[in-house]
């Protein structure tokens, strides 16, 4: 169980790394919002602990970096609905986020499809082959 959580903790880490440095890459133009601030989305498709857990390492990652106050996450839940997760990722593209992170593998695919222009961190995938990811 303890391995479990490791991993957890290590991916969500790691998905945290990874964000910052999409995040040093973006310019201050392309999906600031009204507040100054870079814009991420973070999707998930449904409400489960193992999800929610990947979404909080991933948020609280983003701010141990001491990204809180230059960010402004856009959280939402497509509730079990793929049409849901083609509304969400539309808002996303068409508010020209600087990052999306989607959290399982329909939620993934749905932004991948939805865009190639804004960065996708992708984490709670089984396969990224067979998800063509």
């Amino acid at each position: 169980m303890v391995g479990k959580k490791w991993r957890k903790a290590a991916a969500a880490g790691i998905a945290g790394v990874l964000a910052v440095g999409v995040l040093a890459g973006c310019g201050n133009s392309f999906g600031t919002g009204s507040n100054g601030k870079m814009k991420i989305g973070v999707v998930q498709i449904v409400q489960h602990p193992a999800l929610d857990e990947s979404n909080r390492g991933f948020v609280d990652a983003l701010a141990a970096r001491g990204l809180k106050d230059k960010i402004e996450i856009d959280q939402q839940n497509a509730q079990g609905d793929q049409s849901n997760l083609r509304s969400i990722a539309n808002r996303f593209v068409s508010g020209n986020y600087n990052l999306i992170c989607a959290i399982s593998t329909p939620a993934a695919q749905a932004m991948a499809n939805a865009t190639n222009q804004i960065p996708i961190i992708c984490t709670a995938i089984a396969d990224y082959e067979n998800a063509k990811l």
